[in-house]
């Protein structure tokens, strides 16, 4: 009886192998694997003082081909916060209808490299699955110890392949208040079950059917994909109530403990340069500037994640002394200083736009990944971030704009300010043009001039660019044509204190024109800005991200020398949306030696929603048509 049941649970799991590797590739024709189960489980227990909290992870995934086999080189993270045990992966295969099983013998220990992070306390389990084949089932499991309540797992429920099914869940006893939010779940078919017995709750979500991490997002995946985001409340243990993260309050009071103890050592000699450079200065603005440009020219941006270091500011004088820091370490120093310098400053979180969340909907510590420093003047904030270098003083760097700000006050007051964002007019690009034909070639003397964040972008082009780079101009402004040379290039205004950085170069376009009989064919506008910015096929889906609001103008003056019989001109042109535009205009002098040009783009958003995703391409084939429009001279 037993032979007979073992045999048929063996020709049962073959049919099963062959019949669901049919059935799969049939519904995931474009997938080389997927994942046929994943759950998550995070189990919260009391013990004498404290809580023990630990995540259990189960994933099997199923190999639909032998073309993405890489996939089988598999990691696990954790760092300070959390730490693993109890790992097991396997390949389970079917070999001659015997069902057989490969374990992972090694795992690896590895650190995490973060683009643009000195340092950081993320680490990996590195292995791969052995025996990977077509029809190969995976299978990991593990479980994390979480050493912090406040550091609760969040369920991102997405992965590069295809999930099947997802169960995620939390338990915990009934004393223990647990609140959840969720988002981007409205397309997913899932189901919410709330389970109580009497000392334990359990939230369980089931999903269903959840695609794979799409590729075409202009924002980072975390705006779009299924989470679930958890977080303790407070607990009671022998009648004693504990907060966690109840609200955004309860959020503050953790972070300013954390910041309590900070520069307690000698700082005399940090107060003494910040009297030293305020000295004479008696405009409290002007203050604030030459401090703040201090940090900015002298203090090395290095990013530093260290577990609770990576919350805690390091001592303001010893990053004066050491020339170095992360964004905390110099919003530190730069408060202090302020501080000094007789200015109310406040040390302030704030998430960057790569973070979806907002202090009330996620008072936890994901909802932000930044300090700096605000300071308060007439009653308005202005918000200064040091490691913005070439940020000019009144502008919050382009990865705040319209980001909630959480400023302290006091130990125990704080405000939540929305930062402003930057309107176009702040950001402008003006090229004022004179060109001139000679023979078949278009030489052109130039004048540029960028305030706000399009100078602070050219800043940046420039402090990373080769010097031998003769290209460069021509790619940072988007301007010049395929034989277009540059040449004898001045930078002037390169100074912090100047609103408008200057530059001057000169141009020659060979065989630019086009004869046609007795017609001169010539294109007047050299610029290619926004010339491949339509949005494609899949990406129309998805919300388009622009980095800052900003005016490009273009002043063009072309001198007209020689007699013609006949000069025709476009005509003028325009497109019109609330959230971008663009106005050419032509003007041709009475005695027709002269055609004057202006050309104005503004882009007035910092997102393109998909609603409007129509309109901008209409708007981009628009400018892109108006651009070839030709000036024709004809010979008498």
């Amino acid at each position: 009886m037993k032979t007979l049941s073992l045999l048929f649970l063996v020709l049962t799991s073959f049919f099963c192998y062959s019949q669901n590797l049919d059935e799969y590739n049939a519904t995931y024709p474009e997938d080389d694997v997927i994942t046929l189960s994943l759950n998550k489980h995070i189990s919260i227990t009391k013990s004498k003082s404290s809580l023990s909290i630990k995540e259990i992870v189960n994933r099997k995934d199923f190999y639909l081909t032998n073309k993405r086999l890489t996939h089988a080189t598999e990691s696990v993270n954790y760092n300070t916060f959390n730490t693993i045990k109890n790992i097991t992966a396997f390949t389970e295969n079917n070999i001659s209808d015997k069902i057989t099983k490969s374990f992972v013998r090694d795992f690896n220990d590895e650190d995490v490299l973060v683009r643009g992070v000195f340092y950081n306390d993320q680490k990996k389990k590195s292995f791969s699955f052995p025996n990977v084949n077509k029809g190969s089932i995976t299978h990991l499991s593990y479980e994390k110890t979480i050493n912090d309540p406040h550091f609760l797992p969040s369920f991102l429920i997405s992965d590069n392949v295809p999930i099947e099914k997802a169960e995620v869940s939390i338990s915990f006893p009934n004393d223990v208040d647990v609140a959840f939010t969720t988002f981007n779940l409205e397309n997913i078919d899932t189901n919410f079950e709330e389970i109580k017995d009497s000392d334990i709750t359990t939230y369980k979500w089931t999903l269903k059917s959840i695609p794979k991490i799409n590729r075409n997002y202009d924002f980072s995946p975390i705006y779009y994909i299924p989470q679930i985001i958890v977080h303790i409340k407070s607990y009671t243990i022998n009648g004693e109530s504990f907060p966690v993260l109840s609200n955004t309050s309860d959020l503050y009071s953790w972070y300013r403990s954390l910041i309590r103890n900070i520069n307690n050592t000698d700082q005399s000699e940090l107060k003494n340069k910040s009297l030293e450079l305020i000295k004479g200065i008696e405009s409290e603005e002007e203050k604030i500037k030459k401090i703040y440009y201090f940090v900015q020219n002298e203090i090395n941006y290095i990013a530093f994640e260290d577990g609770l270091n990576g919350f805690i500011p390091r001592d303001a004088k010893n990053i004066y002394v050491n020339k170095y820091g992360d964004c905390k370490d110099m919003a530190n120093l730069l408060n202090q200083m302020l501080h000094y310098a007789g200015i109310n400053s406040y040390l302030t979180w704030i998430g960057t736009r790569k973070k979806p969340y907002s202090y009330t909907d996620v008072p936890t510590p994901i909802t932000d990944n930044h300090m700096i420093t605000a300071v308060k003047i007439n009653d308005n904030y202005t918000f200064l971030d040091a490691t913005a270098k070439y940020l000019g003083y009144g502008f919050p760097s382009p990865s705040i704009q319209g980001k909630e700000a959480l400023i302290g006050l006091s130990e125990t007051e704080f405000k939540i300010i929305k930062v402003p964002e930057v309107p176009a007019s702040q950001n402008t690009s003006t090229i004022f043009s004179e060109l001139e034909l000679s023979n078949t070639t278009l030489i052109g003397n130039h004048k540029v001039e960028l305030t706000g964040f399009e100078k602070l972008h050219m800043h940046h082009k420039l402090e990373r660019k080769d010097n031998d780079d003769i290209s460069f101009l021509e790619s940072a402004l988007k301007f010049g044509k395929k034989r277009t040379h540059i040449k004898d290039i001045k930078y002037k205004n390169l100074e912090l204190a100047d609103d408008t950085l200057l530059i001057e170069f000169s141009s020659e376009t060979e065989r630019y024109i086009k004869k046609i009989e007795n017609n001169i064919y010539l294109k007047p506008h050299l610029d290619f800005n926004l010339l491949s910015e339509i949005v494609k096929n899949e990406e129309k889906d998805f919300d388009k991200k622009i980095n800052h609001k900003y005016k490009k103008s273009f002043i063009t003056k072309l001198n007209i020398s020689g007699d013609y019989a006949d000069i025709t001109i476009p005509e003028n042109s325009n497109f019109n949306h609330p959230y971008f535009n663009f106005k050419i205009q032509y003007k041709l002098s009475q005695d027709s030696k002269i055609l004057e040009i202006e050309k104005h783009i503004t882009i007035n958003t910092l997102k393109i929603e998909v609603i409007d995703i129509e309109d901008w391409n209409h708007f981009i084939k628009a400018l892109n048509k108006a651009n070839k429009q030709s000036i024709v001279l004809t010979h008498l």
